[in-house]
């Protein structure tokens, strides 16, 4: 068991990307066990073939950052990848306070073109409303392309729900997609398999 008193106050995020196959995070996960960091949080996902991976790692005493990348550059070029090493300082540790929120889910269908991600995030970021997930795809449905995206986002409690339900549903509109709103208790309870 790893105690606090064992980890170094300057924690590092490791971002990796590349063409997805078997051993990218054993590949990581081994270097940062060898120099010594112990994995504080991850995250992982492969998008079209493309896998991406954020880890928060906390390095621990005897722990050498300089030695820790120049064992993710080798594993970098070895399965070319890309990875990068950035020091968090002690506030970036936190998730970001949006004060007291709601969880709520967006989803967001409509006929695939550019722009649509961007349509809903201005509103999203105008009303202070901070995403916690996003997952957007293309899939075929009825012969044509549907774009799908669902958004997880926290939503501060001063803010009248109905005013943003209203404005994402009307820009929804502008553009041809259907916007929906739903707590986020209220989609995983109907949504559950």
């Amino acid at each position: 068991m790893v105690t606090e008193k064992q980890k170094l106050d300057e924690w590092l995020s490791v971002s990796v990307m590349g063409y997805d196959r078997p051993g990218i995070v054993a590949g990581v996960s081994k270097a940062l066990f060898e120099n010594a960091c112990n994995i504080e949080a991850l995250s992982q996902t492969v998008l079209m073939g493309q896998f991406a991976m954020i880890v928060v790692v906390a390095p621990l005493k005897g722990s050498k950052v300089e030695v820790l990348k120049k064992a993710l550059e080798a594993l970098a070029r070895e399965m070319n990848l890309e990875i990068h090493v950035r020091m968090l300082n002690s506030g970036e540790r936190l998730a970001f306070d949006a004060g007291e929120t709601e969880p709520f889910v967006i989803t967001v269908r409509g006929e695939d073109r550019p722009g649509l991600v961007y349509a809903i995030t201005a509103i999203l970021a105008e009303q202070g409303i901070n995403i916690t997930r996003l997952g957007a795809e293309v899939i075929p449905v009825n012969q044509k392309l549907e774009y799908i995206q669902i958004y997880e986002v926290d939503i501060p409690k001063q803010l009248d729900f109905a005013l943003i339900q209203r404005v994402l549903r009307d820009r929804g509109a502008e553009i041809g997609v259907t916007v929906d709103i739903q707590h986020g208790n209220i989609f995983r309870a109907i949504n559950q398999i």
